[in-house]
């Protein structure tokens, strides 16, 4: 695999989204990566690493909100750096 192919991957464009765009509700990452599966298995391993926090609001209907976490940023700086990199 490419390294160019390996950062298109939906974990790394949504860590990178989070980290330019900052707090994101559920819906907005939807529109980003269109396939709910790989969303919803995405966010869920990047709040195992430790890198996404979710939020919820008590609203009808229920929203969720994602940001990163002070290592998600960190992981989200080296991962743009690399991405400018190799273009």
């Amino acid at each position: 695999m490419k390294i160019s192919e390996l950062l298109e991957s939906p974990s790394v464009e949504i860590t990178i989204h989070l980290h330019e765009k900052g707090q994101t509700r559920h819906s907005e990452l939807e529109k980003l990566i269109r396939s709910r599966g790989t969303l919803a298995s995405n966010l869920n391993d990047l709040m195992e690493e430790g890198l996404v926090a979710r939020k919820v609001l008590p609203t009808k209907p229920i929203q969720s909100n994602y940001s990163l976490t002070e290592k998600g940023h960190g992981v989200a700086r080296l991962l743009t750096e690399i991405k400018a990199l190799i273009r």
